[in-house]
């Protein structure tokens, strides 16, 4: 089995699940990854000279059908690691171009808003979906939500579609908590965009300091609404309870986590969540919306909290009821770090891959 991972550009330092996933796959079978951009980030990554090449743009389209070419003869499966990347492949989608008949296995790996949003405003993507998505021989989703969506909605055969949730290495910070004494200390961790829901975070916040307590928000991420939450915490009076401490590494994420006594992820639309499943690796209850694969991400009413995306009234209520009762947040604890355990590992990842490779060859 030799397997080809495509990506836009090598995993950044905030999509850590990505590179350990490409990592420990490595190990067990032969894989090899190319990106279309090269990243000095990601140096640990091999990366096909022809890179530079691509970004130059200085590779004509016989070059590429060339190199295309030698991938279907080199490799069982291509994998798209970033979905956008189908108009790269009209050859491997066209049968006509084979002429031997061989068929490429290609495997598409779709997130987010690849699902939810962009196929109701992009024609390129509504054509992708009506008119060569039946030369795809597999998709693969994070949640059984996006999966569902992703039929119901796109067309897609159920039974074309895998679901092999990402992934949380094994980092060390696991350790059962109790609640911080006199302060509320709440994380949040997203791009700033509409589908995060800002407004009802801040919401909930302060309905939390009405109800009496002591809060710290604190909010990473950075993205084209970020003037949204500057906007919002003036408008709530949350200046001295809110800090925007924009976007950092993963690693630096992973080192605060544990600190907090929360996380909260109230989005409007959202596959997954793989913030809330690092947040819960380290002990921390999360409180998401039921929007989208979020309640796949916890244990309800054992690892986290999960209410309506504009509910403010019960993620503030449900804050309040763990905070102010240790045992219980303390099972909760517990649970959340058996949840991530026992379904969101590297070595689970790794396996529903294989299998799926194994599946379709």
């Amino acid at each position: 089995m030799k397997v080809l991972y495509v990506y836009d550009e090598m995993p950044k330092s905030y999509q850590t699940y990505m590179a350990n996933t490409l990592t420990g796959l490595k190990k067990v079978i032969d894989v090899t990854a190319f990106a279309f951009k090269p990243n000095p980030k990601a140096d640990a990554y091999p990366q096909n000279s022809i890179i530079q090449k691509l970004k130059r743009k200085i590779i004509s389209r016989g070059e590429y059908e060339a190199l295309a070419r030698q991938w279907a003869t080199n490799y069982n499966i291509i994998h798209l690691q970033h979905s956008y990347l189908f108009g790269k492949f009209p050859f491997f989608l066209d049968p006509k171009q084979i002429k031997d008949n061989k068929r490429t296995n290609i495997v598409i790996t779709f997130r987010g808003g690849d699902t939810y949003v962009k196929p109701w405003i992009y024609e390129r993507w509504k054509t992708f979906f009506e008119s060569w998505s039946h030369q795809v021989t597999r998709f693969v989703t994070v949640s059984h939500h996006q999966k569902e969506y992703l039929a119901s909605h796109w067309g897609i055969p159920l039974e074309k579609i895998e679901v092999i949730p990402v992934s949380v290495a094994d980092h060390g910070y696991a350790k059962v908590k109790r609640p911080n004494k006199g302060i509320i200390k709440i994380a949040s961790a997203h791009r700033m965009t509409w589908e995060k829901n800002i407004d009802a975070h801040l919401r909930t916040i302060s309905i939390l300091k009405q109800m009496g307590h002591n809060v710290q928000y604190d909010v990473y991420g950075d993205g084209p609404d970020l003037g949204a939450l500057y906007y919002l915490v003036d408008k709530y009076q949350l200046s001295d309870t809110v800090n925007h401490q924009k976007k950092v590494p993963n690693q630096i994420l992973l080192e605060k986590l544990p600190t907090y006594d929360f996380f909260l992820q109230l989005s409007l639309s959202e596959s997954l969540g793989a913030a809330v499943l690092e947040a819960q690796s380290c002990g921390v209850p999360a409180i998401v919306s039921n929007a989208g694969g979020l309640p796949e991400t916890i244990v309800k009413n054992e690892s986290g909290l999960c209410v309506d995306p504009w509910d403010v009234e019960a993620a503030a209520k449900g804050i309040h009821n763990l905070f102010t009762h240790p045992e219980t947040y303390e099972a909760f604890s517990q649970k959340a770090i058996a949840h991530i355990s026992d379904r969101y590992t590297i070595k689970k990842e790794i396996e529903r891959l294989i299998a799926l490779y194994q599946k379709i060859l």
